[in-house]
């Protein structure tokens, strides 16, 4: 997209447009190896920009990596055609500075916690394609008995239709009572909606479901609902599982 000098210098530093005016005037900036002070230039796409001897990149070429704690009641989808809540409501702002954000995986409408989202396509199919084998840890409160053999039972899986096995990687009693229990459930092959079907299947209903890691990425004390935006050096601990 072609954008006037002082528009693209906003847009991909930080600095307003009367600030980039100024930096424009005072010969700072160089388009292709041309010196510029004329505030009437535009930047074309492809169209290399130095300012003080620093290469600016277009944000619309820029990767960015976000973590987001997702709330209840949202799909995860970049639009919804039936007048759902979408995560990118979530993530509003960042998706109109930089093109292309998708959510990286999914959780479903009532599940919560760690969602990232990215313009990435390469980093996107390494942390979801079962070949990767990256680590997803969940929170899963349900009420019910878990007794030893009930828990076994979960443990080994089951064969469902066509989703074929569905079997935790680890799974650990964090505490129960008569009428309640909480589990960490590990995951490594992303079948569509498994921990809810796994639970299901024994009649167990999850009042709680919540991704607290991929790999090596912890969601921590970020409040629901909330963000942040995550170097690509900490986004790639999300593929060390």
């Amino acid at each position: 997209m072609t954008l006037r000098l002082n528009k693209f210098l906003a847009m991909n530093t930080g600095t307003s447009r009367r600030n980039a005016d100024e930096i424009i005037k005072s010969g700072k900036v160089i388009i292709n190896g041309e010196k510029i002070n004329n505030l009437a230039v535009f930047v074309n796409p492809g169209d290399e920009v130095v300012v003080n001897g620093k290469k600016i990149n277009s944000k619309e070429d820029q990767k960015i990596y976000i973590m987001l704690n997702k709330p209840q009641g949202y799909i995860t989808a970049v639009k919804s055609d039936d007048g759902f809540r979408t995560v990118m409501e979530l993530i509003k702002r960042e998706a109109l500075k930089y093109k292309h954000i998708f959510p990286v995986g999914r959780l479903d409408f009532m599940s919560e916690g760690l969602l990232l989202f990215t313009n990435d396509g390469d980093f996107a199919y390494k942390l979801t394609h079962p070949k990767f084998n990256v680590t997803k840890t969940y929170i899963v409160e349900a009420k019910g008995e878990l007794t030893d053999d009930l828990f076994n039972r979960i443990k080994k899986g089951i064969k469902f239709g066509e989703a074929g096995l569905l079997k935790p990687k680890n799974i650990k009693v964090i505490r129960k009572t008569l009428t309640r229990f909480m589990l960490s459930v590990d995951l490594t092959n992303g079948k569509n909606r498994e921990i809810r079907r796994l639970m299901e299947f024994f009649n167990l209903k999850i009042t709680i479901l919540k991704r607290v890691s991929i790999g090596k990425l912890y969601l921590e004390d970020l409040p629901s609902g909330h963000y942040r935006i995550l170097n690509a050096g900490i986004a790639e601990l999300s593929l060390g599982g």
